[in-house]
């Protein structure tokens, strides 16, 4: 018995081994999982802080982006192209620009002859991206704006000398307490924008607002919507100088944008004004603005914008505008204005391409401007980068003018400096073409150094 009990304990020995041995490898498989399990935890880790820092990226960028557009002055649309115009409040949907973005501008010579060719420029602009320069807030107003240098160089235009000037210092007042809201664009320069303005100092938008899910009502004096807002220029085009583009006037109005779907918004908006505010970036005598005795009176505008979002980069709007009013002169005659307005733009990306035709027909005994006439507008822009080229294209057909036409040619560019500094450069070829005669209005190049704060 002594003899087996001695043999067996090799026997277990041997036994244990084998278990040990066998159980080994499911050791290994289980050590080697847990170290994949830990790796692929650390991964996920990984991954899920890069989203998180993604994400706060993104807010912030939405952050910035949203108190521009509350701030900022301008869109086009417009446009923006500031779409929309500058110094507005966004609407709840992206518009075409921003903006469009407003202006306002002067020339050397300004006389009311409609053939006398300007000196400079007639627009500002807001050509550059948002700047992340801190934003000034003030007992809950927000301010914001622009400073203009501003060198204009003739090219061969007879009788207009170069200047350079302190081009305007606009000032933007931004305040919102719960759905109401104010907003104004005071302005400032050493010489007349116009030769009919008031004074040096005028204030160029000002309007309280009333915010709804569906829009934005405003009541006091901001830009009457016809068309386009804006065409992303800084000399301006011949709808401008006409008092068609930037033409603030006193009343009130509706405006928003609603997404019916993924694929298709639309932008909208109504205005009813009671009278001009005598203040828009027209050549003397070729507006009623300046007229001494005529005022505008009783306009009515209307537009809906159709918006087609063809993929996650591409977008088309296509708008159409009607608008109707009475012109009161002291003197007379009085007359009514009817306006019809089409426009498209396609944005890919950061390439805008955008176009318009408006028809302008004035009733009754047509003896002072406006004219009877057709505009067409068209231009493209790139709108991201440090670098920001565009090439805009504007036409005016006058009926009975001694079948009078004229256009505007201006290749540009916007280049980013620094934070809120910006350099804009154009030239501007201006002609006007009748039966008798050709005339070249302007020739210049135009340069521009922006703060925007």
């Amino acid at each position: 018995m002594a003899h087996m009990k001695t043999r067996s304990v090799p026997f277990r020995i041997v036994w244990v081994l084998a278990l040990m041995m066998g159980s080994l490898p499911l050791t290994l498989r289980g050590a080697s999982r847990k170290n994949e399990e830990k790796t692929e935890i650390a991964a996920l880790r990984k991954q899920v802080a890069q989203q998180d820092e993604r994400i706060s990226e993104l807010e912030r960028e939405v952050r910035a982006l949203l108190a521009n557009a509350k701030m900022s002055p301008g869109t086009p649309n417009g446009n923006q192209i500031k779409a929309s115009a500058a110094g507005t409040k966004s609407a709840p949907a992206k518009s075409l620009a921003k903006p469009v973005t407003a202006k306002d501008a002067t020339k050397a010579t300004e006389t009311a002859a409609v053939s006398t060719p300007p000196a400079t420029p007639q627009s500002m602009t807001q050509n550059v991206s948002p700047s992340s320069t801190p934003k000034i807030s003030i007992a809950g107003i927000h301010v914001s704006g622009d400073v203009y240098l501003y060198q204009y160089a003739p090219v061969g235009v007879p009788g207009v000398q170069p200047r350079f000037e302190l081009y305007a210092f606009s000032t933007v007042l931004d305040a919102q307490h719960g759905h109401w809201g104010f907003h104004s664009d005071y302005r400032l320069r050493t010489t007349r924008l116009r030769s009919y303005y008031p004074g040096v100092t005028w204030l160029q938008q000002g309007y309280v607002r009333y915010d709804t899910p569906y829009g934005e009502f405003r009541a006091g004096s901001f830009y009457r919507r016809v068309g386009l807002a804006w065409d992303g220029s800084f000399f301006g085009n011949i709808e401008y100088f006409d008092g068609l583009m930037l033409d603030p006037e006193f009343g009130v109005g509706f405006r928003g944008a609603h997404d019916f779907s993924s694929r298709l918004g639309a932008h909208y908006s109504a205005q009813y004004f009671t009278t001009d505010a005598r203040i828009n970036g027209s050549l003397p005598g070729r507006d009623l603005v300046s007229e001494p005795g005529a005022h505008a009176k009783n306009d009515l505008t209307l537009r809906f914008a159709p918006v087609f979002r063809l993929s996650h980069h591409t977008s088309l709007t296509v708008g159409g505008s009607l608008a109707q009013g009475a012109i009161d002169r002291d003197l007379g005659p009085n007359n009514l204005r009817d306006q019809f307005a089409a426009d498209a733009t396609l944005q890919t990306g950061p390439l805008l391409t955008y176009g318009e035709i408006l028809r302008q027909a004035v009733h009754g005994r047509v003896v002072l401007p406006p004219w009877n006439a057709t505009y067409a507008l068209a231009g493209v822009r790139w709108a991201r980068g440090r670098f920001q080229p565009r090439f805009n294209f504007s036409q005016g057909n006058y009926f009975g003018l001694n079948a009078r036409r004229e256009f505007i040619l201006q290749p540009g560019i916007t280049v980013r400096l620094a934070d809120g500094f910006s350099f804009i450069y154009e030239y501007d070829f201006w002609r006007a073409i009748s039966l008798s005669s050709r005339q070249t209005l302007d020739r210049s190049l135009n340069l521009v150094l922006d703060y925007h704060f």
